[in-house]
């Protein structure tokens, strides 16, 4: 992945996937908000790690969250 989502857009891509608590547990989410999530990434061209011990929905959320927290000046 070239591209590093800044705090912003990542608030905005969760808010959009019908996540607004981006503290809130992956497997909390509803079906609905994972498959939103799997568009979003696919949208970005985001691909998991290479050694993932896990589903490309879960990193991304993952990468999403830490990018939401973070502050960007």
């Amino acid at each position: 992945m070239a591209r590093r989502i800044d705090s912003d857009r990542a608030r905005t891509i969760l808010a959009a996937c019908g996540v607004l608590n981006p503290r809130l547990d992956f497997h909390a989410l509803y079906t609905e908000q994972v498959d939103a999530l799997i568009r979003e990434a696919d949208a970005y061209g985001y691909r998991a790690p290479k050694n993932a011990n896990g589903s490309r929905a879960r990193y991304w959320h993952a990468y999403l969250e830490r990018a939401a927290a973070r502050q960007d000046y």
